[in-house]
């Protein structure tokens, strides 16, 4: 397959998932949307307003439209799908308060070699040698440290799934190492596929704020 196929495949297979996302918000009942998710609905403007990181965006109802509020002007359709797929996969379970590796998801270790590389590799890239940078940035997106490794940072993106990224410094025996935890009742607001994107977006975001 040439990388101009794989491409429409991709804008097609997303294509779909925004429209089948879509279609199960608007026959959701707003009242249990809110309850499950944590977020809040704006009647007349028929839409949930919906916390990611440090940021607060408008998702329509109806139409599945994200409108930023703020000076953000485009949303990617991987960040619109993952909103709409959080508003209607969230079910209200209480938070665990105990943390798991992606391979513990449904389905994590399909995902694994992909995960590694859009995730670990990246989080050890940007930031296993500048952890007082990680922590900074992680603050200015409303993380919070955490008694995780040698250095770790909690992100909230959405209301209920917190994500911790997790690294350890090495020394002479060891390379520094990295890894990234979920509560264990992520699997009751995200799909597994939405994990394996939403931590690498999370970093690239980070590492875009760095010192240059």
């Amino acid at each position: 397959m040439s990388k101009k196929e794989e491409e429409q495949r991709e804008k097609f297979n997303l294509g779909v998932a925004l429209k089948k996302a879509t279609l199960s918000l608007s026959q959701a009942d707003p009242r249990l949307v809110c309850l499950n998710s944590g977020t809040t609905y704006n009647r007349e403007m028929d839409s949930y307003l919906l916390p990611y990181l440090n940021r607060k965006y408008l998702v329509n109802h109806s139409t599945g439209e994200v409108q930023a509020l703020g000076k953000e002007k485009e949303i990617s359709i991987h960040l619109q799908i993952m909103f709409l797929h959080y508003l209607v996969h969230a079910d209200g379970t209480p938070l665990q308060n105990r943390w798991i590796t992606f391979k513990e998801l449904p389905g994590g270790l399909i995902y694994a070699e992909p995960y590694q590389n859009r995730a670990i590799k990246p989080l050890l890239k940007y930031f296993g040698q500048k952890t007082e940078q990680l922590q900074q940035i992680a603050a200015s997106l409303e993380g919070r440290p955490a008694s995780l490794g040698d250095t770790s940072v909690i992100m909230r993106p959405f209301p209920r799934v917190p994500v911790a990224f997790v690294l350890w410094e090495g020394d002479e025996e060891f390379s520094p190492s990295a890894t990234i935890l979920y509560d264990a009742s992520a699997e009751h607001y995200l799909p597994t596929e939405d994990y394996a994107l939403l931590p690498g977006l999370i970093i690239w975001e980070m590492a875009a704020m760095l010192p240059r």
